[in-house]
């Protein structure tokens, strides 16, 4: 027979023993024998919410693992087919999306379980949206267009790892063009993975020149503000007149495409002019970023 002395601490010890009887007495039916093991883990301090798991990136031309470096030609532009120059992107994307992993897994791991939740969100939106973002710029139908999507995600991901580590590009140079065909663009690719080009639409009798600047929003969107896009040469500028309907501030959705112009109608003025080495600009924070010559 079990008997217990007074006090607090007794009474506990107490308590344990008789619990511990009871599991193990003969006739307690399916009762489960004593675990040390299950009482401790039961028994131990809450440690707060678990820790999120890492997700890498798993690239839908090489499934079955997460993106990891792979040897491919120096140059793709020398690949002689479009399989090879597919090929050759694709491996260049996932060696750019093999350091993406690196890089957030670095911050995953010192990261706050919340801090977590927001890496994985903010990755998880930006791979959704690479490949509609690519295949709104390179839609004609034709099987160029797997080689221009396989560029353009290598742009997407080389963009996104260069944010992620403070790596600061050099300035983009594009050609301009006067085709309305968004495969024929010259495309400049935002950190946020949003896409811009620019098509030389027309004259204006000033002898100036209508612009029409194409935006496609990456996974954050794009929220247009027409400052940021104007005429460039040395210590010369033209911020143009905005057409009507105004753009300012209207957000581009993930891969929506959207379109806006700009009359730039005092590139008359320009005194270097004759030189041709003036621009259009996309510069936001005043930082040029990208210039259409």
């Amino acid at each position: 027979m079990l008997t217990c002395r007074t006090g607090r601490l007794a009474l506990l010890a107490c308590a344990t023993i008789f619990a511990l009887a009871a599991c193990s007495s003969p006739g307690s039916g399916t009762a489960a024998p004593f675990s040390t093991s299950s009482v401790l883990a039961t028994a131990a301090p809450a440690h707060g919410p678990a820790s999120a798991v890492f997700t890498s990136i798993v690239e839908p031309f090489d499934p079955g693992h997460p993106a990891r470096p792979r040897p491919g030609p120096g140059n793709c532009g020398d690949q002689q087919t479009t399989l090879a120059l597919e090929q050759c992107y694709e491996t260049r994307t996932e060696n750019a999306d093999a350091q993406i992993d690196t890089a957030q897994l670095a911050k995953f791991r010192s990261a706050s379980v919340a801090q977590q939740t927001v890496i994985l969100a903010q990755d998880r939106a930006w791979f959704a949206a690479r490949e509609p973002v690519c295949a709104a710029a390179f839609n004609s139908g034709g099987t160029i267009d797997g080689v221009n999507i396989a560029s353009c995600l290598l742009d997407e991901s080389t963009a996104r790892l260069d944010a992620l580590t403070g790596v600061t590009p050099p300035q983009s140079v594009l050609k301009q063009t006067d085709s309305l065909q968004l495969d024929q663009l010259y495309w400049y690719t935002t950190p946020g993975g949003s896409r811009i080009a620019m098509i030389d639409t027309q004259g204006d009798e000033t002898g100036g020149a209508v612009i029409a600047w194409v935006i496609i929003g990456g996974a954050q969107g794009f929220v247009v503000n027409p400052a940021q896009f104007f005429y460039s040469d040395g210590s010369f500028t033209d911020a143009g007149i905005v057409e009507p309907p105004s753009p300012l501030y209207h957000r581009v959705a993930t891969g929506a495409v959207y379109q806006f112009s700009i009359d730039y109608s005092r590139l008359s003025a320009d005194p270097d002019e004759t030189r041709g080495a003036g621009g259009y600009v996309y510069a936001p924070g005043g930082v040029t970023l990208a210039a259409w010559h």
